[in-house]
This record gives C-alpha cells, sequence and structure tokens, in this order.
C-alpha cells in the first residue's frame, strides 16, 4: 500500500477534492437541500448562520482531501486505470464501506430511509465520480 501511496498525482488529488465540494454543493442545495433540511430539522436562519463556517468547510475540505487520497490509493495498489474498472471501485468502496456506515449510524439514530439515501447517495455517486477520474488521470 505504501508504494501505491507513493505513486499518487497531487494535482488528480487536489482536482477531485474541489469536484467533490462542488457536486456536493449542488446536492446540499439545488438537488436535495430541502428534502435534507427538513430530515435535519434546520431551518433557513440556520443555513444562513455563518457562525463557524471556516472550520465546518475547512474541515470538511481536509476530510474530503483524506478520503480521495485513501481512495486513490486503492485504486493505485489494484492498478485500475480504466474508467469502468474505477467507477467499479468507487461503487464497491462507496456503496460496501461508506453508505452501509451511514445506514448503520442512521439505525442507532433513528434516522429516517429518506435521510440515509440523501447522505449515502450523495457519498456513492462522489466514490463511482472519484474512481472514474482517478482510474485515469495518474
Amino acid at each position: 500500500m505504501l508504494y501505491a501511496l507513493s505513486t499518487l498525482h497531487l494535482l488528480a488529488i487536489l482536482v477531485v477534492a474541489l469536484i467533490a465540494f462542488m457536486l456536493g454543493g449542488l446536492w446540499y442545495s439545488v438537488l436535495f437541500g430541502k428534502m435534507w433540511m427538513k430530515e435535519m430539522h434546520f431551518t433557513e436562519e440556520q443555513m444562513k448562520s455563518k457562525e463557524g463556517i471556516g472550520r465546518i468547510f475547512g474541515g470538511a475540505f481536509l476530510l474530503t482531501l483524506v478520503s480521495t487520497i485513501t481512495l486513490a490509493t486503492l485504486i493505485a495498489a489494484h492498478r485500475i486505470n480504466q474508467v469502468p474498472a474505477g467507477i467499479e471501485m468507487g461503487l464497491f468502496v462507496g456503496i460496501g464501506l461508506v453508505a452501509a456506515r451511514h445506514a448503520t449510524n442512521a439505525l442507532f439514530e433513528k434516522r429516517t430511509l429518506r435521510h440515509v439515501l440523501i447522505v449515502a447517495g450523495y457519498d456513492v455517486t462522489l466514490c463511482a465520480m472519484q474512481g472514474a477520474i482517478l482510474a485515469v488521470w495518474r
């Protein structure tokens, strides 16, 4: 795994992480924003608050970098270099690890299926998209 980690393309990692942010912005505003807010019991006023915004977005970007590096390392370790195989690895990780963990937590948090589908759906979509790009940009 260390060899695969040493072969990563840092610009690709940064660009793919930025794309993740753009997808998240679209996902949690235009596509599913109102539904997600309802599921989280957030009001418009709460969402407009700028309190802690730097910590939230800074931390989210750092964690997105970590997950992007992890997926890129798995793709490199398996010598994946075609879009379909990258999507497959992204879906494997997205569904098998990320969505499964979201769903497990949601059971204990008593979240709705709708909430799980919104949150996990973003991560599965993201992982598939990242896998496609990272497979060919090396």
